[in-house]
């Protein structure tokens, strides 16, 4: 069932089942009007033959109204017609010509099927009327004609009313775009002239931190720029609506490669940083395509679906990228909410998550310096979960807060009894999602977690990504000292992969440097790769910092990293994630 025909009566702002409460009491209504008439114009002593014509021309249009099976419009127009022409037939059937009144209120009954065709049957009945059956030719007096003057002016007074509903229910009040009605009807439509057509959906990353960080107020202004940015970015025939929330959707007709370009040149307009009260604001934009090449049948409500479906893919894969559905992603889509259900299980359930700690070691001696706390899920039917797979669902659907405490308990509690046999408290490091670093109680949940365990909080390690401090870096920055004036360390986790990295490191509170392992992975070929870690230590001397180079998995890089004068390292070859009390590292 398509929003365009069988979800919304067509014409109208109604639900289909509120057109057919409203209509079922305008017809009952215009039945006992019909009833009530014919029995006044036997009482007024008409006749029993006027009585039943009344009864006939009056009633019997709301009676052909009740047949469900004929189109809405026409049982709108029947009705009508029934209650202003009882309505006109008053006035001869009483000779009070003060029951023109009865007409006004008809029409404003009948104003409730929120529909234009009424206007032209009231009209239509106030003319016969009163053009016809109260006036002789020769007795027609202008100001006789004042009735039907009135009429038409409440009639186009009821459509202008109508009119505005229309836009208002079919305009997002915010950013001035359309919403998700105006989407499917325009949607449905395309898909009737059988062209093809693509549906983007259209997804802000990094607005919550925004909105959550700087307040409502902030955020609103972000989504109004970015609306102006979308809407600039598209062409005449291509429609660009607001479904809610930071979620936009857009209507290209044309095929799907046409779609992609669309959704690309779009997520370069949102990339570009807004100033808000003085200060940048960076959002990215992750977008799903769904054209009716790929799609099951030609439907509105589907195509939506799919390109939301396409968008969550692109939440998976990384942020700020273009997905475009095919058949398949349902599917994933069911396991991915079926694994959401089953993480929360596993959290309140304890005795499937578990802690496993990689050795980070010195360089060039191989002691080691620390450890890396790594969440992992022996789930109990689908056996091992990659966190790659499941940390994502976490941080979509917020259980990474729940699920990121509960590792920061659980390692600092192992690092205050030492691990791998170490004795004394020993140095852990611990992932922060964007989530939890703008949860407004994590600062708080990590001075719990030192109090309860008893770790001194020199010897943790909060690790956050580098593309995490990009969408609002003085914010950021604000919340990151706030845990270090606890006296944890900060760690950048997956440095050289964002943006601008080296020109805002100076800015940021932070104690260590983690050179991402795409880096390392290339060192051995030496050239660019080798650069940018010579130059990030070479930087990181000089600001007083330590860094730690990410998946070592070979001599070659073991030996180049110690050439550069890197100071620590971590890797399959220096030891694997293991659960205690295996945590140890291997020797160099």
């Amino acid at each position: 069932m398509t929003w365009g025909t069988g979800r919304w009566r067509s014409g109208t702002s109604l639900t289909a089942a509120e057109w057919e409460a409203r209509h079922r009491w305008i017809v009952l209504g215009a039945l006992w009007q019909a009833a009530v008439l014919a029995l006044a114009t036997g009482a007024l002593g008409h006749g029993r033959g006027a009585a039943s014509l009344v009864l006939v021309g009056v009633g019997l249009p709301a009676a052909l109204a009740t047949r469900a099976s004929w189109p809405a419009r026409l049982r709108t127009v029947l009705a009508t017609l029934s209650l202003t022409a009882g309505a006109a037939v008053l006035v001869p059937v009483t000779g009070q010509g003060e029951a023109f009144s009865w007409m006004l209120l008809a029409i404003a009954v009948c104003a409730l099927y929120q529909d234009w065709a009424i206007v032209p049957t009231a009209v239509l009945v106030a003319l016969v009327d009163f053009g016809v059956v109260l006036f002789g030719p020769g007795d027609l007096d202008l100001y006789d004609l004042l009735p039907v003057a009135a009429t038409l002016l409440v009639c186009l007074v009821h459509h202008r009313t109508w009119q505005l509903a229309e836009d208002g229910a079919r305009t997002d009040p915010l950013t001035g775009l359309g919403n998700r009605r105006r989407l499917a009807e325009a949607t449905a439509r395309v898909l009737g002239t059988g062209t093809p057509v693509s549906v983007l959906f259209v997804d802000l990353d990094g607005f919550k931190a925004v909105n959550d960080s700087r307040g409502h107020v902030v955020g609103d202004a972000l989504l109004v720029e970015v609306a102006a940015r979308l809407r600039a970015g598209v062409r005449a025939d291509d429609l660009v609506v607001r479904v809610g929330g930071d979620e936009f959707a857009v209507l290209v007709p044309g095929p799907v490669e046409r779609a992609v370009e669309v959704a690309r040149r779009l997520q370069s307009a949102v990339r570009y940083p807004v100033q808000l009260t003085g200060r940048p604001a960076t959002v990215t934009a992750s977008v799903g395509v769904a054209s009716t090449s790929s799609a099951a049948r030609r439907d509105a409500d589907l195509l939506l679906r799919n390109a939301d479906l396409a968008m969550y893919q692109a939440k998976a894969t990384g942020r700020d990228k273009v997905v475009t559905f095919v058949p398949g992603m349902a599917q994933a889509a069911s396991d991915r909410a079926s694994l959401a259900e089953d993480l929360t299980v596993a959290l309140a359930a304890g005795d499937q998550l578990h802690v496993h700690y990689q050795p980070v070691v010195t360089l060039p001696g191989g002691d080691v310096h620390g450890y890396e706390a790594l969440v992992r899920w022996q789930h109990p039917t689908r056996g091992p979960v990659a966190p790659l797979q499941f940390v994502p669902i976490a941080e979509q659907t917020g259980t990474v807060v729940a699920l990121g405490a509960w590792v920061l308990r659980r390692a600092t509690r192992d690092a205050a009894a030492g691990l791998a046999g170490q004795p004394g408290p020993s140095r852990v490091a611990v992932n922060v999602s964007a989530v939890q670093l703008a949860d407004a109680g994590f600062v708080q949940s990590v001075r719990d977690a030192l109090a309860d365990s008893g770790l001194p909080a020199r010897r943790l390690v909060l690790e956050v990504t580098e593309s995490l401090l990009a969408d609002d870096l003085d914010t950021a920055s604000a919340r990151l000292q706030e845990l270090r004036d606890l006296g944890v360390r900060i760690a950048i986790d997956d440095f050289g992969t964002g943006y601008s990295s080296l020109s805002y490191l100076r800015r940021l509170p932070v104690d260590v440097v983690k050179v991402d392992r795409s880096f390392v992975a290339d060192l051995a070929r030496g050239g660019a790769a080798t650069t940018l870690v010579a130059s990030v230590v070479e930087l990181a001397r000089s600001l007083a910092l330590d860094v730690v180079a990410e998946g070592v998995e070979t001599p070659e890089q073991l030996a180049t990293l110690v050439e550069l004068g890197c100071t620590y390292a971590q890797g399959y070859l220096l030891g694997r994630p293991a659960p205690l009390p295996a945590a140890t590292p291997a020797r160099s």
